[in-house]
């Protein structure tokens, strides 16, 4: 009978413990609310772009660099490569892998590439100020597959893409 009183204790004290793991960060964990909810999607023939955004969950200031989020799917059965993005926002958009530029992002055949959580592309150089909720257009370019140009969101991805094409940038 000890035992189940003992086992009743710690059970009180579980919805304590876990509100306080979740007030401290839970070790460095982002809040729920941060997180993005997905972002534009596109394609150019078999290469499909996945929940493509802009990394500023609080704006970036002009002048400021932030990385482009997105995911690539290959769903031809010939390899391709990510040669290119570019915005009119931006001086410039550098190709990374490992932290280091490349010349391009090689996409297997059949394959998927996934940007969405690590530096694959670093917008430099933004000739304005980026608002969270606002949309810019981002050109993507391919050894073999077309271009194509999208509507990324500024994250966070929680807000949605506004109704009024006069709104957007």
């Amino acid at each position: 009978m000890t035992i189940i009183k003992r086992g009743r204790r710690a059970i009180r004290w579980l919805p304590v413990l876990l509100a306080m793991l979740t007030v401290a960060g839970c070790g460095g964990w982002p809040p729920v609310q941060d997180l993005p909810g997905g972002g534009v999607d596109a394609e150019s023939g078999r290469v499909v772009i996945d929940d493509i955004w802009v990394d500023g969950p609080h704006g970036i200031t002009a002048g400021g660099s932030t990385p482009l989020r997105l995911a690539i799917t290959n769903a031809s059965p010939t390899a391709d490569t990510l040669v290119g993005v570019s915005t009119p926002l931006a001086g410039r958009a550098v190709l990374e892998q490992n932290g280091h530029p490349v010349a391009g992002i090689a996409l297997p055949a059949s394959g998927f590439v996934d940007l969405e959580w690590r530096t694959g592309v670093e917008l430099e150089g933004l000739r304005t100020s980026l608002i969270p909720g606002t949309y810019v257009p981002v050109t993507l370019r391919f050894a073999h597959a077309a271009p194509v140009t999208v509507r990324a969101a500024v994250g966070p991805l929680a807000v949605p893409e506004p109704q009024n094409p006069s709104t957007s940038a």
